[in-house]
């Protein structure tokens, strides 16, 4: 039997033919929705492929035994955007052909291809950064150090932004990140609803709205090509 790993893409309607015809012979189809906040409810996805669906949690993905059913009945796995955009998803393939499982892999559309709708170019992007939530005793901002990497070698920065974190506390969290490690910004990009209902805003942090849909994204801009420039200013 065969474990399936599909990318669902960015909105309800955007998984392909081919994902559909191979969840629709699977004895269990999963999901696994903690590493975004997912833009559109499960049922609408149940009704695309005509199947029930079953979430899983961090620790029932990362643990791998869902795979072992591979033995018995084909499986799936659906992943919000591409199949392969997160660490955890490539660590399932490695298990498998450890297990000598046979697999099968179905990409899609991620915030990582659609971030090009910025104008921004997508190979002057360096290393993505993610920004944890912050608590009481624990407020990490180690993500400053790779946008310092990229902006060293003139590369723009993808900041991915933790589930439920609301834009209010981000730009917090960002401001007072950039003057621990005393950085100055000018004018950043945040990138709402990519592939639903793009919404793009490129200003200086304090201007950003509130007011901003999940999934959300930020992007530090490195020196603009005057492409990525014009681009801009028209958004």
């Amino acid at each position: 039997m065969t474990f399936y790993l599909i990318g669902t893409g960015l909105n309800s309607e955007s998984i392909t033919m081919e994902a559909i015809k191979l969840v629709r012979k699977c004895k269990k189809v999963y999901l696994e929705n903690y590493t975004v906040d997912f833009p559109y409810p499960k049922k609408q996805l149940e009704r695309k492929v005509n199947k029930k669906i079953i979430e899983l949690k961090r620790e029932e993905v990362e643990s791998k035994k869902f795979i072992d059913y591979c033995d018995k009945e084909d499986v799936a796995l659906l992943v919000y955007g591409d199949a392969l955009s997160a660490t955890t998803h490539s660590e399932l393939i490695l298990s498998c052909k450890k297990q000598d499982i046979p697999f099968k892999i179905i990409h899609n559309a991620s915030v990582l291809t659609a971030i090009a709708e910025t104008g921004l170019q997508l190979y002057k992007f360096g290393k993505t950064a993610s920004m944890p939530t912050w608590k009481d005793n624990w407020k990490p901002d180690s993500f400053t150090e790779l946008i310092k990497q990229n902006l060293s070698i003139d590369a723009h920065t993808l900041l991915l932004v933790d589930i439920g974190l609301p834009m209010e506390r981000a730009k917090h969290q960002l401001t007072e990140s950039f003057k621990n490690q005393k950085m100055k910004t000018e004018k950043i990009v945040v990138c709402s609803y990519l592939g639903i209902e793009s919404e793009i805003i490129y200003d200086k942090i304090e201007n950003l709205p509130n007011k901003i849909k999940s999934p959300y994204c930020f992007i530090i801009p490195s020196k603009l090509h005057f492409h990525e420039e014009e681009f801009l200013k028209n958004i």
